[in-house]
């Protein structure tokens, strides 16, 4: 009889731990408003941040699903910012255009003085036999002389099922 008490006892506590840990896998792909100290982004629905924090990019966030067949390896969508102290906006934008196989399309936007300017560039690439589209905000900030590059690819069989997020995504990014 005490084994049975024991053994339920430990069940109950395994079924407990369980849903707390669920409860908190969930939570890590709700959606996110992150604030740094140079920079603001929200972080939309079915993404998620690296746990550890220990990322080498000022923010990072992937998508919860993986891609299929020869894709199974790799996010359906992920996001990184990486930020350049060389404050080169110029040469940044011609690195990313150099990187793409294909430009889809490319826009320049001059922001307010204090900031600086912007560049929106849509493109194709593939590296190791998979091909992404890569949607990229650089931003030039004067002030801090830093340049800053988002950069989100997505699987081209999944650029629907993220297009609105991915655009949430640049939309939001803001310079502090």
């Amino acid at each position: 009889m005490e084994i049975f008490i024991v053994g339920a006892v430990v069940v109950a506590l395994m079924v407990f731990v369980s849903t707390k840990i669920k409860r908190s896998a969930a939570l890590a792909f709700e959606p996110e408003f992150v604030e740094k100290e140079d920079f603001t982004i929200s972080k939309p629905e079915g993404f998620m941040s690296p746990l550890d924090g220990n990322s080498e990019h000022a923010f990072e966030a992937y998508s919860r699903e993986f891609g299929e067949k020869m894709t199974r390896n790799v996010w359906q969508a992920h996001a990184i910012l990486t930020v350049d102290s060389a404050f080169n906006f110029e040469a940044e934008c011609e690195r990313a255009k150099k990187s793409a196989d294909r430009i889809l399309s490319e826009n320049f936007l001059e922001n307010d003085s204090e900031s600086g300017k912007i560049y929106l560039l849509e493109s194709e690439k593939t590296e190791d036999e998979i091909r992404m589209i890569n949607f990229r905000k650089i931003v030039e900030n004067r002030a801090r002389r830093k340049t800053y590059d988002l950069q989100i690819s997505v699987l081209p069989a999944f650029r629907a099922v993220y297009i609105e997020r991915i655009n949430e995504m640049i939309n939001s990014f803001r310079l502090r």
